[in-house]
């Protein structure tokens, strides 16, 4: 006999119940039409069962269609700020069924200032969570597990900034501790929100105690519902045989295994109704007691299926050309390569297993050798479509390889790539290679592109990598601006020199490097320093994120002449030296890059000199002995006369120089 359990916790929670019976009881009581903003609960049963009852249920993503007189229901997974904000500033009639579990973390993330960072773990595309984000003042950042957090962050980073930590309320709790952890390595002042729902946890934990004990595991609820998958997703690591139903009339498909079974263990999403859990158990109950009659037998064994139609086949033996398909029936299933995929060099064995589930469309039949064409292909190019047109909606970028270059009479006219079996048309404008330069590099290349024009009845789409590139590089500033701190170093390439300083390139951003921070000598163009396309390490200086302007500096301690200078030479050591300029009261020297020192016009000879330049001029190598340093000033002296004079003594010439360097003579040796 076959035991049957029902988890513990399986069903309504306290807050889809909360929801259920608010619309129950406007739906007893209504004066007006009651429409409700997305689905009430994920599960479809529940909601046609509203339909029928004259609920109408709108697109949540169009706030523009929302009737005026009626009463708008917000569902259980809460809303975004701004619709909440659009129903109060039109005056329109709603019932916030919002979980309270849900709008906790609304009133949290509201609560935050501007300048903290919301991080979230959760799915970011769930209504729950692009409800909670939407309550965000400053900067907020989804991930959706460990791994996306770690893709997310460069080796070694830590962020000292102000944030705050919450986790979806149907999260798993396993994967939650996970990423929990790594966050705070990440954020170490960060301050965490424990908001999974208990129940969730509760329902999560006891499905993963029960499963292990069954031969089946029987996940109820909707396909579209988190909480559903979740359940599934631990039921399958936990029981070998594991289903997912929405309702009991789905179970008959999995008699087999059902009778197979000696246990079995259900469990239910949050948003299952109870009736539907017991019908799933009585059928259960029905069939685990039900045997198949030779009649039953023999009318299965000559099932018959029709050109066109839809079916879900087990692959029987993969080879190089073609999949073989059990369908249940007398006719074998035969997937050739080419109605799988159209491109070129896939090994089958890589996509098929003897064993997998696959979707097929039945093609001709041969009673002949018993098999029927199928075909994959077909299937996919509906779904591919569908992804095609939900993202020229969306704005979502798709992936693709490039398998022709498409000429005419003017010569390039674009290039078609392959999404999935689908072709999309890229125009040589939208392709980001310049015109007039040939398109052939792009092909058999990997490209993102963004859809730029469907025709739904021709089934063709239009495409663009130019419009995916600037998508691309504008995310890629925005994460730079999101993680770039002052002081960090960077290698960037010179892109431009600007009489005012050159544009350094650090990837994603242009920074900024000021002519006065280019040199620590005298400098009249950045072409002194660097040419277009030079490799330089530089440092953040400042960063303005509100105009998307970055500062840089190039000039350290370490390249300091100064600091060169004293680590290399003392008073009194005797060095070459280059004549730089002539001035009424001496000669300015280089002994090194960028480090001048004075000669006054009293240490130029032995004897008396009325005019520098009648002795010495720009370009003259001279030796000269270091007689005094002054570090704070940053003021060289040095002497040609002290060479021909040993007995004069450097605090004589020191005291000849301090005395004669007027405010006129300062500013010269800047």
């Amino acid at each position: 006999m076959t035991e049957i359990k029902i988890s513990e916790y399986s069903g309504f929670c306290f807050g889809v119940k909360r929801a259920v019976d608010m619309i129950n009881e406007s739906l007893e009581s209504a004066k007006k039409p009651i429409y409700c903003l997305g689905e009430l609960i994920h599960n479809p049963i529940f909601n046609k069962s509203l339909t029928e009852r004259g609920v109408t249920f709108l697109n949540s993503d169009s706030l523009d269609n929302i009737p005026k007189d009626g009463l708008i229901f917000l569902r259980a997974h809460g809303t975004t700020k701004q619709t909440i904000n659009y129903l109060k500033e039109n005056g329109i009639d709603y019932a916030d069924a919002t979980c309270p579990y849900v709008s906790k973390i609304h009133k949290i993330v509201d609560s935050q200032p501007a300048a903290a960072r919301v991080i979230l773990i959760g799915d970011e595309n769930h209504p729950e969570v692009k409800g909670i984000m939407s309550w965000a003042k400053g900067e907020g950042v989804v991930y959706s597990d460990l791994a996306h957090i770690n893709s997310s962050h460069k080796e070694g980073f830590i962020s000292e900034e102000d944030c705050i930590l919450a986790v979806q309320t149907t999260y798993s709790g396993s994967e939650w501790a996970k990423c929990r952890q790594r966050i705070k390595e990440l954020y170490p002042n960060v301050r965490v929100y424990e908001t999974i729902c208990s129940v969730t946890e509760n329902r999560q934990r006891a499905i993963k105690e029960l499963a292990p004990q069954s031969d089946l595991t029987v996940v109820v609820g909707g396909r579209n519902s988190s909480n559903t998958a979740k359940l599934f997703a631990i039921a399958g690591k936990a029981c070998k045989n594991s289903i997912m139903v929405e309702s009991a009339a789905e179970l008959s498909a999995y008699a087999g295994l059902i009778r197979g079974a000696s246990k079995i263990a259900i469990a239910a999403g949050a948003s299952t109704p109870s009736g539907i859990i017991q019908e799933v158990y009585n059928k259960m109950a029905d069939i685990a007691r039900e045997e198949l009659s030779f009649a039953e037998l023999l009318e299965q064994s000559f099932k018959t299926l029709n050109t066109g139609e839809r079916v879900t086949g087990i692959v029987s033996a993969v080879n190089p050309t073609e999949v073989k398909v059990d369908l249940g029936t007398k006719h074998t299933g035969i997937l050739p390569y080419d109605e799988i995929t159209a491109e070129s060099g896939v090994n089958l064995n890589d996509l098929f297993k003897v064993g997998d589930e696959v979707e097929v469309i039945c093609g001709k039949f041969s009673d002949f050798d018993g098999t029927v064409q199928l075909s994959k292909k077909k299937i996919d190019q509906h779904k591919y479509w569908e992804g095609i047109k939900a993202a020229a909606e969306s704005g979502e970028l798709l992936n693709g390889t490039v398998k022709e270059i498409i000429k005419n009479e003017k010569g390039y006219a674009g290039v078609i790539a392959l999404y999935g079996p689908n072709k999309v048309f890229i125009p040589a404008s939208q392709t980001g290679v310049p015109k007039g330069e040939e398109l052939e590099s792009l092909r058999g290349q990997s490209v993102s592109f963004k859809i730029i024009d469907v025709n739904d009845q021709r089934k063709r789409a239009v495409g663009s990598i130019k419009a995916s590139n600037k998508v691309s590089r504008k995310a890629a500033e925005e994460e730079f601006y999101a993680n770039v701190k002052v002081g960090d170093k960077f290698e960037g390439k010179v892109r431009a020199l600007m009489s005012y300083g050159a544009f350094i390139n650090l990837g994603p951003v242009d920074g900024m490097l000021h002519i006065t921070e280019l040199s620590w000598g005298r400098l009249k163009k950045p072409e002194e320093v660097f040419a277009i396309g030079d490799t330089v390490e530089v440092f953040i200086k400042a960063i303005d994120t509100e105009n998307k302007r970055i500062s840089l500096g190039y000039k350290t301690e370490e390249n300091d002449p100064w600091f060169i200078f004293q680590k290399t030479y003392n008073i009194g050591d005797v060095v070459d030296a280059t004549i730089v300029s002539i001035m009424p009261f001496g000669a300015f020297a280089e002994i090194m890059p960028d480090m001048d020192g004075l000669i006054h016009i009293s240490q130029i000879s032995d004897k008396p000199v009325s005019n520098p330049a009648s002795v010495l001029k720009v370009g003259d190598k001279v030796t000269v002995k270091i007689t005094a340093a002054d570090v704070e000033r940053r003021r060289l002296s040095l002497s040609i006369r002290a060479l021909l004079e040993p007995e004069v003594a450097a605090e004589a010439v020191e005291e000849v120089v301090e005395e004669t360097l007027t405010p006129a003579t300062e500013e010269a040796a800047e």
